[in-house]
């Protein structure tokens, strides 16, 4: 009978013979007949190729793959009885804020853990009310601060103080970070900060220096670039810190990351893998006790970024899997954003549903009972070596720079996250990044039961994030139709032969069911048949896909007499050939990387045209 060390060593599936990786790449050659191999390659705006497979040679060297949970560098996090994170709802607070404090007392009894009280004015804010209603011993509860924090804090301990309370027992901790928002801190700002480390450095479950990331991520950073700014950051504060006095073990042990997770789901738990590492080793050049690194606290929240108001219960699905990224990744506490919030204040069921997604995924996922589920996959752990890498070799580019201020100051910082950003627009315009019922896979029958002309112009409205500017181009024919009583209409004229068009056919049909349009295709045999049968046809936008390019130069000028004037688009790149098809009256060009954009702002500029004429 073997013993269970013998059973343990013994391989699974033994009958199968390994497979090495020139095997498995004459395999995957052979199935994939005329395509290349290396265009399975990903390319990604962290400049990381993504390999179509890993195999166990790819991590064979590296340092950090048979260290344990609970070890230097903890990389893979401090905990090391199982993986449960607090779960946090956060919660704005407007005024006194006697609503925010009773809705957080009912969230405790729903299932939350903590509170995250994003307050508005620190001047008007109840603290009294607070302490009185919620058990701030009991329960981790958290300030998102735009001024004053130090006041404020000194403030709740006096509260805490008058009950015979002690601010020592406190959990949660304090966001106010002028550093990553704005690049620098004024001498008021520096003071604030020193003041908020001495005022927590007793309260082990309290963190008072929060360095946000998510300032980075939601504008389009890179991950990159998210890990190595929010190091560089965290240095900055430490850096500030010592220099003003305070002790280097008190700023390690108050510190704390806000992180923001995505949808790049593999990408996103390896993120604060890396985070880790190299926070390790930042604790290492300062030559601090090496164990400081495990007190750093990382605090996760959905990504904004990735946020639509269109087709926003989709928005329920992108949170679940951005929660798992960050509780499989080993988060310490974690905040879902309910699906409704970027265009009107959440309700009892928004705030209900984004409560219970980490309820699930502890109760019913077990999430909480691994920890980190990611450790001796091929894939991951080689992701989180090229993710670190260049994360560090950017963080190190900062220091050159002078150090996180003077990066910033200099336009390095937010000019690199543009570059990225505008990249990632201009995928999500043109298709090749996919968000899901925005500019794919649209919900033909979706009613808006908002305003779009007030949302548009309200100052609430997030205009940072991926679906931004397709939300204006489809709120902009919302509000045609809802003046005009029908939607715009879209008609794709296909000559000549459908086959060869098919690409071009489904991609303008989708471009235009995705910006709100009624969409028809119609297949035509020549231009002449094409050009009188749409002579009359009621639409704004005719779009022309044909086989020949006799039938493209013969379409144009045969619509020119069109009642309605529609905007006439040819579903090809023009090329050389640009001025020649304006010439023969086209307007605008439809196809793969185009500035679909500008595009969408021609054909609505004419649609606004239209409706003055109407009107006068």
């Amino acid at each position: 009978m073997m013993t269970d060390e013998q059973q343990n060593q013994q391989r699974l599936f033994a009958e199968f013979s390994p497979a090495s990786g020139s095997e498995w790449e004459q395999k995957a050659r052979k199935d994939l007949r005329d395509t290349p191999l290396e265009q399975l390659t990903w390319h990604t705006y962290e400049g990381i190729d993504v390999k179509p497979y890993y195999i166990r040679q790819d991590i064979t060297n590296l340092p950090f793959t048979q260290q344990q949970p609970g070890n230097f560098p903890f990389l893979r996090g401090r905990k090391t009885g199982n993986n449960s994170w607090l779960n946090v709802q956060r919660i704005k607070a407007v005024g006194k804020g006697h609503d925010a404090v009773e809705k957080a007392t009912d969230a405790l009894k729903r299932g939350a853990d903590g509170i995250h009280f994003v307050i508005e004015d620190v001047d008007l804010f109840d603290l009294s009310y607070l302490v009185r209603e919620v058990n701030l011993k009991n329960y981790p509860t958290s300030y998102t601060l735009q001024e004053k924090p130090d006041i404020f804090l000194k403030q709740l301990y006096d509260k805490l103080k008058a009950q015979q309370a002690s601010h020592r027992n406190l959990k949660g901790f304090l966001n106010y970070d002028p550093m990553t928002g704005k690049g620098a801190l004024t001498k008021e700002e520096n003071k604030a900060v020193a003041s908020l480390l001495d005022l927590t450095k007793d309260s082990s479950a309290f963190c008072g220096i929060t360095v946000c990331g998510t300032n980075f991520s939601s504008i389009g950073a890179s991950v990159v670039q998210e890990v190595a700014y929010t190091l560089s950051a965290a240095v900055a504060y430490a850096d500030r810190l010592t220099t003003a006095g305070e002790q280097l073990e008190s700023v390690l042990r108050n510190m704390q990351f806000y992180m923001a997770s995505g949808t790049n789901y593999f990408f996103e738990i390896v993120k604060l893998r890396a985070i880790r590492l190299l926070w390790a080793t930042i604790v290492e050049a300062y030559q601090a006790e090496p164990e400081l690194a495990a007190w750093l606290r990382i605090h996760s929240t959905t990504s904004s970024w990735y946020e639509t108001t269109l087709d926003p219960y989709v928005n329920m699905l992108r949170a679940t899997t951005e929660a798992m990224a960050a509780a499989i990744a080993g988060c310490d506490s974690l905040s879902v954003a309910p699906f409704d919030n970027t265009f009107r204040p959440s309700d009892e069921f928004s705030e209900r549903i984004a409560r219970n997604v980490s309820v699930i995924l502890k109760e019913e996922a077990y999430l909480d009972k691994a920890i980190d589920p990611a450790a001796g996959s091929y894939y991951l752990e080689s992701l989180t070596n090229e993710l670190a890498q260049k994360a560090w070799a950017l963080f190190k580019e900062v220091e050159a720079k002078g150090g996180f201020e003077k990066a910033y100051a200099s336009g390095f910082i937010l000019s690199s996250i543009t570059e990225v950003s505008r990249r990632k627009f201009k995928n999500v315009a043109t298709g090749k990044d996919v968000l899901v019922g925005t500019n794919k896979y649209p919900n033909p029958n979706e009613q808006l039961d908002f305003d779009p002309e007030e949302l548009i112009q309200s100052s609430s409205f997030n205009t940072t994030r991926a679906a931004y500017p397709t939300e204006v181009m489809r709120m902009a024919t919302e509000l045609h139709l809802r003046k005009r009583q029908r939607r715009p209409r879209a008609v794709v004229a296909i000559i000549g032969d459908a086959t060869q068009r098919q690409v071009q056919t489904t991609f303008a049909q989708e471009f235009f069911s995705c910006a709100g349009f009624e969409t028809e295709v119609q297949q035509y045999e020549s231009a002449a048949t094409a050009a009188d049968r749409l002579t009359h046809a009621a639409a704004e936008v005719v779009v022309v896909s044909a086989s020949e390019g006799a039938y493209v130069k013969e379409f144009a000028p045969k619509l020119r007499h069109h009642e309605g004037k529609p905007t006439i688009i040819l579903a090809e790149d023009p090329q050389d050939l640009k001025e020649e098809m304006i010439t023969h009256g086209y307007d605008e060009f439809l196809f793969e990387d185009c500035d679909v954009n500008a595009l969408l702002k021609l054909v609505h500029k004419r649609l606004t045209q239209e409706e003055r004429g109407n009107n006068n």
